[in-house]
């Protein structure tokens, strides 16, 4: 990412050669982007804010608008997908998404470009090497992504109802690791929600429990590992404290004890980070 703006100063971890970097814009039930980043230009992952909005949070994060040469989005919910087409047109870059994305969220809607990817396939921009992850959720071509630049890699996987073998392999040696925290069960059970959605919500196709992350644990960290994120946290079907407290316990259990971790939040940035 550019260095000319000295606002964006991300965390640099020791023994660092590459500076890929990792702005999480915002994540939550009502809204997703965050912004991947090399020597050569940014990625915006994900569009689920107004444009206005996004514009604001690049902005906070010091992330130039000039320096974004493509949107990458995930699936066709709105919570993801919202302005995509948006500021699509205002940056003039291309959209890039499987084609069951486009089709369903994009394809009707006016939009500078759009570049079909595959789910399982990898493609290349701004020097990264971005690999299409398909993921288990109630969407049309849904996937998750994990991002090579040199010798550093940043997975991101969100609304995935399980950590399938795919899902887990393309977790494998990322340096940092964004992965879904979504519900407690037992708030999910009991919270305001009607009952067809808490069904959905907790099916193999929905979102990741605090509880299904924990017991995957040992599968997503690796040795380089040194940032987790848990991202897209229920406001309403999850408990920060507590799932902070939970995170902590089980990293201890596992001998990581050590190893930071982030929530994601839904109406802030958080600090950029060089993965």
């Amino acid at each position: 990412m550019t260095s000319n703006n000295q606002s964006w100063s991300p965390e640099t971890p020791p023994g660092s050669e590459s500076p890929l970097t990792l702005t999480v814009l915002g994540s939550g039930s009502s809204g997703n982007a965050a912004v991947l980043g090399t020597p050569q230009g940014a990625v915006l992952l994900d569009c689920g804010f107004s444009g206005r909005e996004i514009q604001r949070r690049l902005e906070a994060s010091g992330i130039p608008e000039s320096s974004i040469i493509g949107i990458v989005i995930t699936h066709e919910h709105g919570d993801h997908v919202q302005s995509a087409h948006t500021l699509s047109n205002r940056f003039q870059i291309p959209i890039y998404a499987t084609e069951g994305t486009f089709a369903a969220s994009i394809a009707s809607k006016k939009f500078f470009d759009w570049v079909e990817i595959k789910s399982g396939h990898a493609f290349s921009l701004a020097s990264m090497d971005i690999h299409a992850i398909t993921l288990p959720h109630d969407a049309s071509d849904p996937v998750g992504f994990r991002f090579e630049y040199r010798n550093r890699i940043c997975s991101y996987i969100t609304d995935c109802g399980y950590l399938s073998a795919p899902v887990l392999e393309g977790l494998k040696g990322s340096h940092v690791t964004v992965v879904e925290a979504n519900h407690d069960i037992e708030m999910l059970r009991n919270g305001p929600y009607p009952w067809p959605l808490k069904q959905r919500v907790a099916s193999r196709t929905g979102h990741l429990s605090n509880e299904a992350l924990f017991e995957s644990l040992d599968c997503i960290i690796d040795v380089q590992t040194h940032k987790l994120i848990l991202a897209h946290i229920s406001e309403n079907n999850n408990n920060p404290k507590l799932l902070t407290f939970q995170t902590r316990q089980r990293l201890t259990e596992l001998g990581l004890g050590d190893l930071p971790f982030i929530l994601a939040d839904q109406h802030k940035p958080l600090a950029s980070i060089e993965v």
